[in-house]
């Protein structure tokens, strides 16, 4: 029933989600450039180094991309720095880094800087203390003084702090986060360690105006021209030594830690600055241009969005408007008689297939399904002197076997459901403390991540890459052992040696492969001093709207969980947890290679058939694509978990393209095919600019690609020749059908013949049903598909963007049912912590009395 009522809600949410999305398409914009000169690729190799001087005469700081950015991660690395005092404190010796704006060639002034957000949680980096200023804006120090910095007015507390100036010029005189960045939101990173070495890289996030509303960075001025430059940012580094502002050493003040802000003026003075150049935001296509409507899962999202400005920017001047939905959502679309083209990964079935539809598939981006995480060196008490000296630096390795993950996917860690669970209460509290992980992983032999690394950030929505992971887990022997029940010491793949932990019992015998990830486990903290508000799985480890909040969540050290308690709210109830600090962050989240990289995430290297622990590199993902079978429906390969190919990487996604042609009007086809053209040519180069295959990708080898122009060619010459015509766009007019002998169902080989019959779908004008119709009334013999350089459609030809047909059947109760659901929610939404936990124990106690054992958690 629980699981019934979040699929209703999911389901319906989904809906009216579609519904918007495709109402605004022809609004829809990516954060991409709009200048075709841009298209050349200006962002490659775009690494900048610069030098420190005076007393930091020695440090080189390497920022690895600093052109062609949008909300992403980029790698800070130095050397030549002095090594940071102490390996458990920040006493002196570290670095700063921050985002700022500021039209100035000589770079930003410090109220132009995004930082003292992290003071919220105080100074230092979780156990590990520093100076008690030293993250925040903060002037005025007792009888520390700059005689370099001019006090501003103070608060009424005699407190002088740097004032925040906003692009827009909103001035915030006090305090050390305002409306625009807060603990929540700040990409700061307030301390930096250098090793031994004088050596050291962290990972920064860039943002965009819209994480960062008060820098602006990637803006366009109001009113400017398509093409217009977005607002660039700067990247500050503040390097701090072993003296003071007034000269004195660190050790000479409170605690033996330096005290001051970077922002103040001695210390600003010594800061390194690096120009950051942001993709401009809003609109970059002509206005005015015909669009072309497409819809699919979102692991085809980032290399979609970096095509569209290229095909927008060549002689056709189309506009390729994406819209994320579900397999699920894009297949329906797909045989709904009103197709566009859809992105997915498994193809519709026949019997999905309404009789006398032919879909043509097309390749068009190779990735993979990853575990991306973002982990920290974290000594567990009595580590080597040589561990500890590694703490807070990133760990670049994380192997991981299907039973390995499905541990982590079925709250079966204590830190993945709740130690005071009793399901869960004689297993180990995560990862790091369990001996198959370890035996794997014998580098986190000596760490401890405290209460982390218990399970991994998972998106709520359905989808053929959840699908095909539960596939994978379930094609392993000793993973489907462990989900049986079977201890993980016993059984005919156990290991005496480990742990002897048990599939949490609200998980034994999963009936697999899910196309979602559930949390069945009812259990609830209860609390003395708020009895009404038990702590439930969903506020510990909630689900991420997608991949790509998960990866971002994860990027930031963010677990995304609302545990903590606030009283002074209204009404009382879990706040959110604020990211994990620097040097503490251990966050694991499932993803896409694309966006995994896009975040500078590290993905786990995943156990194959072959027994070899195999990473989504391009070698891996190619190797993955070799080893994929048929899928029954012509043009269409299925991933192979059980092939023995030692190099393939066992979770790799191959996204294809499907349209039904008949269905399409002859410049839709024509459109459509000119998309397929490009993504199989240019599109399959590797880079960061625009019109480039993004970093996570792996170029489609030839012979898909080969696949691909075949398909393109079907679409082009077989689109607009129905006998009745879809009218002025087959998102808006019926469509026909074209007679023969064919078949029913399936789909069309990629450049397969025209042989067999069309039928329009149910509502569609004259549809004839299959079999034997009478042959199309013209039969038009194309010249060929537009390229690039082709002209763009006359106005005659019609509007290309209507609200589809389809939207109005199916969906036409979206907006009320969101509306419905949105005031259910409200009413209810207080009552939830209380009644859902009660009722899930309930049901789970009278699943307990009337099933078998096996059945616990369905």
């Amino acid at each position: 029933m629980i699981a019934a009522l979040r699929r209703f809600v999911q389901t319906s949410s989904v809906v009216a989600s579609v519904l918007l999305m495709v109402i605004g398409a022809a609004a829809l914009a990516f954060p991409r450039p709009a200048d075709a000169a841009a298209l050349a690729g200006s962002g490659d190799g775009s690494a900048v180094t610069v030098s420190g001087k005076g007393p930091y005469a020695d440090l080189k700081v390497t920022v690895s991309q600093t052109r062609n950015l949008v909300n992403q991660v980029v790698k800070i690395s130095w050397q030549g720095g002095a090594p940071t005092v102490s390996d458990t404190t920040y006493a002196a010796n570290y670095l700063q880094a921050m985002q700022c704006w500021g039209d100035e060639a000589t770079g930003p002034d410090p109220e132009q800087c995004q930082f003292g957000g992290s003071s919220a949680l105080g100074a230092g980096a979780g156990s590990q203390a520093a100076g008690a200023y030293t993250n925040t804006r903060q002037l005025t120090y007792g009888g520390l003084k700059d005689p370099d910095q001019q006090l501003p007015p103070p608060t009424g507390t005699g407190i002088s702090y740097v004032p925040f100036r906003s692009a827009a010029g909103n001035v915030i005189t006090k305090g050390n986060w305002n409306e625009f960045y807060d603990v929540n939101t700040t990409n700061e990173i307030p301390y930096a360690r250098s090793g031994p070495d004088g050596r050291g890289e962290v990972y920064f996030e860039t943002q965009t105006a819209l994480e960062a509303p008060g820098l602006g960075c990637g803006e366009v001025p109001a009113g400017a021209a398509n093409g217009s430059a977005g607002r660039s940012c700067w990247l500050v580094v503040v390097p701090r030594g072993t003296s003071e502002v007034d000269g004195s050493p660190y050790g000479s003040q409170p605690s033996g830690l330096l005290q001051s802000s970077p922002l103040t003026a001695s210390n600003w003075k010594h800061r390194l600055v690096v120009p950051l150049s942001f993709e401009p935001m809003g609109r970059f296509c002509p206005i005015g241009a015909d669009e072309r409507s497409t819809l699919g899962h979102e692991s085809v999202a980032e290399a979609v969005a970096r095509w569209q400005p290229a095909l927008c920017q060549s002689a056709a001047k189309t506009i390729y408007g994406y819209a994320q939905v579900t397999d699920d959502t894009a297949r329906a679309k797909l045989v709904s008689g009103r197709p566009g083209l859809v992105f997915l990964a498994r193809p519709a079935t026949g019997s999905q297939v309404p009789a006398g539809q032919r879909p043509v598939y097309a390749p068009v981006a190779l990735s993979g399904l990853t575990i991306g995480f973002f982990v920290e060196s974290q000594a567990g008490f009595g580590a080597p002197a040589a561990v500890k000296a590694r703490d807070g630096a990133r760990l670049n390795s994380l192997d991981l076997t299907p039973r390995l993950v499905a541990k982590l996917l079925t709250e079966s860690y204590q830190d993945g459901n709740s130690r005071f669970a009793p399901s869960t209460a004689e297993n180990p509290f995560n990862l790091a403390r369990d001996p198959e992980f370890r035996k794997h992983n014998p580098a986190y032999k000596d760490l401890d991540f405290g209460g982390s690394l218990g399970d991994a950030l998972v998106s709520e929505a359905l989808s053929d890459a959840t699908w095909q992971l539960w596939n994978w887990v379930d094609q392993d022997p000793a993973a489907r052992e462990f989900l049986s029940g079977t201890p993980d010491n016993q059984g005919r793949y156990g290991d005496p040696a480990f742990s002897g932990m048990k599939v949490n019992p609200h998980y034994r015998n999963i009936d697999l492969p899910l196309s979602d990830f559930p949390k069945s486990d009812p259990f609830c903290q209860q609390f003395e001093d708020h009895p009404d508000h038990p702590l439930c799985i969903q506020d510990k480890h909630p689900y991420a709207s997608d991949m790509h909040a998960a990866a971002r969540a994860a990027a930031r050290g963010d677990t995304l969980a609302r545990s903590t308690w606030d009283s002074t709210s209204t009404p009382p109830g879990y706040k959110k947890n604020p990211p994990q600090p620097t040097g503490k962050r251990a966050v694991l989240a499932l993803t896409d290679t694309a966006t995994a990289s896009r975040y500078g995430l590290v993905t786990a290297k995943l156990q194959n058939a072959a027994g070899r622990f195999v990473g989504p590199d391009a070698a891996g993902l190619l190797a993955g694509q070799a080893a994929m079978r048929p899928s029954g429906v012509a043009g269409v390969m299925s991933p192979n978990p059980a092939a023995k190919a030692p190099n393939a990487y066992p979770l790799t996604l191959l996204t294809h393209a499907a349209t039904v042609p008949e269905a399409l009007t002859k410049q839709e086809g024509q459109d459509y095919a000119a998309l397929l053209k490009y993504a199989a040519g240019a599109g399959q180069r590797p880079g960061v600019s625009a019109g480039t295959l993004p970093e996570g990708y792996a170029p489609l080898p030839h012979s898909v690609r080969a696949k691909t122009l075949a398909a393109a060619e079907a679409i082009a010459s077989r689109a607009g020749t129905s006998p009745s015509g879809p009218g002025t766009s087959g998102d808006a007019g019926g469509s026909g059908s074209t007679g023969g002998a064919g078949s029913s169902g399936g789909g069309t080989a990629a450049g397969g013949g025209d042989s067999g019959g069309a039928a329009g779908a149910p509502g569609t004008q004259a549809g004839a049903a299959g079999g034997s119709g009478a042959s199309p009334s013209t039969a038009t013999t194309p010249s060929g598909s537009p390229s690039a350089s082709s002209a763009a459609p006359a106005a005659s030809d019609g509007p290309a963007v209507r609200t589809p047909a389809w939207v109005l059947g199916a969906v036409r109760y979206a907006l009320l049912i969101a509306l419905v659901v949105g005031l259910a929610a409200a009413v209810s939404g207080p009552l939830l912590p209380r009644v859902v936990p009660r009722l899930a124990a309930g049901i789970a106690a009278r699943r307990a009395r009337v099933t078998s054992p096996g059945k616990q958690g369905r």
